[in-house]
Protein backbone atom coordinates (compact mmCIF):
# COMPACT_ATOMS: atom_id res chain seq x y z
CA UNK A 1 0.00 0.00 0.00
CA UNK A 2 1.16 3.42 -0.70
CA UNK A 3 1.91 5.80 2.16
CA UNK A 4 -0.09 8.90 1.93
CA UNK A 5 1.64 12.18 2.92
CA UNK A 6 0.02 16.10 3.15
CA UNK A 7 1.96 18.89 1.97
CA UNK A 8 1.95 22.44 2.29
CA UNK A 9 4.73 23.30 0.29
CA UNK A 10 7.92 23.45 -0.87
CA UNK A 11 10.83 24.23 1.91
CA UNK A 12 14.13 24.24 -0.48
CA UNK A 13 15.25 23.45 -4.03
CA UNK A 14 18.86 21.85 -3.78
CA UNK A 15 20.53 21.04 -7.24
CA UNK A 16 23.97 19.04 -7.24
CA UNK A 17 25.32 18.44 -10.91
CA UNK A 18 21.99 16.61 -12.67
CA UNK A 19 20.16 15.99 -9.64
CA UNK A 20 17.68 17.72 -8.05
CA UNK A 21 16.12 17.61 -4.36
CA UNK A 22 13.06 19.26 -3.31
CA UNK A 23 12.03 19.51 0.27
CA UNK A 24 7.97 19.21 0.84
CA UNK A 25 6.98 20.86 4.00
CA UNK A 26 4.03 20.98 6.28
CA UNK A 27 2.96 23.90 8.13
CA UNK A 28 1.80 23.52 11.82
CA UNK A 29 -1.70 23.68 12.70
CA UNK A 30 -3.71 24.43 15.88
CA UNK A 31 -3.65 27.66 17.93
CA UNK A 32 -0.19 27.26 19.43
CA UNK A 33 1.60 27.49 16.55
CA UNK A 34 3.64 30.76 17.13
CA UNK A 35 7.10 30.74 16.62
CA UNK A 36 6.61 27.31 14.95
CA UNK A 37 8.50 26.74 11.93
CA UNK A 38 7.17 24.41 8.75
CA UNK A 39 8.67 21.15 9.19
CA UNK A 40 10.15 19.39 6.15
CA UNK A 41 8.14 16.22 5.96
CA UNK A 42 9.34 14.31 2.50
CA UNK A 43 12.69 15.17 0.84
CA UNK A 44 12.19 14.02 -3.36
CA UNK A 45 15.40 13.60 -5.27
CA UNK A 46 15.20 13.23 -9.15
CA UNK A 47 17.03 14.20 -11.89
CA UNK A 48 16.63 17.58 -13.30
CA UNK A 49 15.17 15.72 -16.42
CA UNK A 50 12.66 14.12 -14.48
CA UNK A 51 12.29 17.66 -12.81
CA UNK A 52 10.80 18.93 -16.11
CA UNK A 53 8.82 16.47 -17.14
CA UNK A 54 6.91 16.57 -13.46
CA UNK A 55 6.48 20.32 -14.04
CA UNK A 56 5.09 19.68 -17.60
CA UNK A 57 2.45 17.59 -16.20
CA UNK A 58 1.66 19.53 -12.87
CA UNK A 59 1.26 22.44 -15.91
CA UNK A 60 -0.89 20.90 -18.24
CA UNK A 61 -3.11 19.32 -15.15
CA UNK A 62 -3.34 23.13 -13.74
CA UNK A 63 -4.35 24.36 -17.22
CA UNK A 64 -7.31 21.56 -17.50
CA UNK A 65 -8.58 22.75 -14.13
CA UNK A 66 -8.31 26.45 -15.08
CA UNK A 67 -10.54 25.47 -18.45
CA UNK A 68 -13.13 23.24 -16.22
CA UNK A 69 -13.49 26.07 -13.76
CA UNK A 70 -14.56 28.89 -16.80
CA UNK A 71 -16.84 26.76 -18.27
CA UNK A 72 -18.59 25.71 -15.26
CA UNK A 73 -18.65 30.06 -14.57
CA UNK A 74 -20.15 30.02 -17.97
CA UNK A 75 -22.53 27.48 -17.88
CA UNK A 76 -23.85 29.35 -14.37
CA UNK A 77 -24.12 32.62 -16.07
CA UNK A 78 -25.70 31.42 -19.09
CA UNK A 79 -28.71 29.92 -16.56
CA UNK A 80 -28.95 33.04 -14.40
CA UNK A 81 -28.86 34.81 -17.70
CA UNK A 82 -31.81 31.97 -19.23
CA UNK A 83 -33.56 30.84 -16.06
CA UNK A 84 -36.85 29.94 -17.91
CA UNK A 85 -35.16 27.67 -20.34
CA UNK A 86 -35.61 23.73 -19.18
CA UNK A 87 -31.90 21.75 -19.08
CA UNK A 88 -32.31 19.31 -21.71
CA UNK A 89 -32.12 15.71 -20.77
CA UNK A 90 -29.55 13.51 -21.43
CA UNK A 91 -29.58 10.83 -23.71
CA UNK A 92 -28.79 7.58 -21.98
CA UNK A 93 -28.50 5.15 -24.77
CA UNK A 94 -25.29 3.67 -24.55
CA UNK A 95 -23.65 3.46 -28.48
Amino acid sequence: MTKEVYIDGIGNISVQGSVVTLSLTREPLGSNTEGKTSEEIVHLTMTGQNLIKITNILNNTLKRLAQRSQETAGNDKAEEMNPQKPKAKKNKTVN
